[in-house]
């Protein structure tokens, strides 16, 4: 999968037991991060957990950021990953299989499904996005602190993409 073979640092083993026992699986990816260096690894993983309990942003919300993003990447690993994860919870394969090349289809409620277009949009065409934006979003009852955490997850799944394909074997 990846030309450097994953050798995590006895540092990052209690990281990887915890998103094993989070996930059910370390999905390679990780381990190649954890690899590559321990330490970002270990804050990448610590943003995870922070957004898993995030105090307004469903869960679902960034695996369905994940699954949409992985898509259009074309990032296969993840994309399946993801879309085994919302399968399990529940979403159903009709619905994933539209959503995952309309951003305009998220399968959540009204008020997620403006956050995911408004960061989306922020994300292909940061200069179309603005204090009009903000607003939309401010009246769904979105706080600056959410608006920022979804473009963050977005942004940081596109580098993290470019990064992953640079590795791959």
């Amino acid at each position: 999968m990846f030309f450097i073979e994953s050798n995590p640092a006895e540092e990052t083993q209690a990281i990887l037991k915890r998103v094993k026992k989070f996930l059910g699986e370390v999905p390679p990816h990780f381990e190649l991060f954890a690899t590559l260096n321990p330490k970002r690894f270990e804050m990448f993983i610590n943003e995870i957990f922070y957004l898993a309990m995030h105090k307004s942003i469903h869960p679902d919300f960034f695996a369905l950021m994940r699954f949409y993003i992985s898509t259009q990447e074309g990032y296969n690993y993840c994309r399946e990953f993801n879309h085994a994860l919302l399968v399990k919870k529940g979403y159903s394969q009709e619905a994933l299989e539209v959503f995952k090349n309309n951003p305009d289809t998220l399968p959540m409620d009204e008020r997620h499904q403006v956050l995911f277009t408004q960061a989306i949009l922020a994300l292909q065409n940061p200069q179309s996005f603005g204090m009009d934006n903000t607003e939309t979003l401010e009246n769904y009852g979105w706080t600056h602190s959410d608006i920022f955490d979804a473009i963050d997850h977005g942004a940081f799944l596109y580098r993290f993409s470019k990064i992953l394909k640079a590795y791959a074997a």
